[in-house]
């Protein structure tokens, strides 16, 4: 899914220094600080999201079962990849070999593919959750999501399996004398139909549905907002809490304190709502931010409308392509664990910053309260 000839092309042939001693350190410098930058934090960030999901008892959700593997293939692509990326760049050909050309671009589509199945799992899961919260009693159980999981990466694997056809060990050079690991040039057809492939599975299909459930998930939101800012109203309150005659002033009418208490809790709720909104809007616009551009290069450049070898600008926009998408494997880590409250507790466990934690820890979560349309009954909804 990558181009690995970033650097391949910048020097002059016809030097007489030894090309594979000459490098660019102006373009590398700042490639590596992102690079370096992307594997410390991915690495802690998603060990902590994975330790912090089966070390503490009270963090096995579902939601958090998904945001689980879904650190897990982030770290395989930090693992696995980012080091044999960070090789490539002092290096103008390939030396580790047709099997490691193969596995490192066959991890990393198989780690892609299980983020995308994976947020798209989360999406339809919180769907449930928050719009139809009885049937999530049934469907959206610990048990369920451990299947579904072991499901969405057999997917991966299988396919994944495209790119060990599509991605070659191609001799260049005189005699033959060195190696590539680029695309399959010699076949088109092949190349045309992984680039689209790649791009259908990853990115427009996954897209399609997370928009999908979370402008259901929003509008519900919507609704239940407008429904509490009707009942949470100074003008229902006393309503509700009309005075009865002969009875005793204290049980029967709200005194103005009470009132002012549950517009304010009213209030409180709305802004948490609007918090998780934009939580969801922020997932949908940064996985699409990360790896749109990338796949979409990349059948530009199957297409023939864009050059395979960069030169120029060219190459510095592939590169930034390619940065971007690696970037997305350490984003993921703040916006599912750290802008949940009950992950950052269990951070600081995690990491003994605190010797204790509030008991607060113990029972917070991030809920909506979920209003029946049926009836005046309530329930609480976990959004992780």
């Amino acid at each position: 899914m990558s181009n690995d000839s970033d650097y391949s092309y910048s020097y002059n042939l016809n030097n007489t220094d030894d090309p594979h001693l000459i490098f660019d350190w102006g373009e590398l410098i700042p490639t590596l600080l992102v690079y370096g930058i992307t594997f410390i934090l991915g690495l802690t960030g998603n060990i902590l999201i994975i330790v912090t999901t089966f070390k503490y008892r009270r963090m096995q959700s579902v939601t958090n079962i998904f945001l689980s593997s879904l650190a897990s293939s982030d770290l395989l692509l930090i693992i696995f990849c980012i080091p044999v990326k960070l090789a490539k760049l002092f290096s103008y050909t390939w030396q580790m070999g047709a099997v490691v050309c193969k596995s490192v671009h066959y991890m990393q589509n198989v780690s892609t593919i299980c983020s995308a199945l994976t947020l798209t799992a989360i999406s339809v899961e919180r769907y449930y959750a928050i719009v139809h919260p009885m049937k999530a009693k049934y469907i959206c159980t610990i048990s369920q999501a451990q299947r579904i999981i072991i499901i969405i990466w057999t997917l991966s694997i299988l396919l994944a399996m495209p790119t060990l056809k599509a991605q070659i060990h191609m001799p260049v050079g005189f005699n033959n004398q060195y190696r590539w690991c680029v695309k399959n040039w010699d076949n088109a057809s092949i190349w045309r139909f992984h680039e689209l492939y790649m791009l259908c599975l990853i990115l427009i299909g996954p897209f399609a549905i997370m928009t999908l459930s979370y402008t259901l998930i929003c509008y519900e939101i919507y609704k239940v907002m407008e429904l509490r800012s009707v009942m949470t109203s100074e003008h229902a309150l006393t309503r509700y809490y009309a005075p009865v005659p002969h009875a005793k002033c204290t049980e029967n009418f709200i005194t103005d304190e009470t009132k002012e208490q549950k517009i304010k809790n009213g209030r409180d709720d709305t802004h948490m709502v609007k918090q998780v909104i934009c939580m969801l809007v922020t997932v949908v616009a940064l996985f699409v931010v990360c790896w749109a551009p990338l796949l979409i290069d990349n059948v530009l450049m199957a297409y023939d409308i864009l050059p395979y070898l960069r030169m120029g600008p060219l190459k510095y926009m592939s590169s930034a392509f390619h940065l971007l998408a690696y970037f997305n494997s350490c984003i993921n880590p703040v916006i599912y664990g750290f802008m949940s409250k009950s992950f950052r507790e269990s951070f600081v466990l995690a990491l003994c910053i605190k010797s204790e934690v509030k008991s607060a820890h113990r029972g917070s979560s991030y809920s909506l309260r979920y209003i029946s349309r049926r009836g005046s009954q309530t329930r609480s909804t976990s959004i992780r």
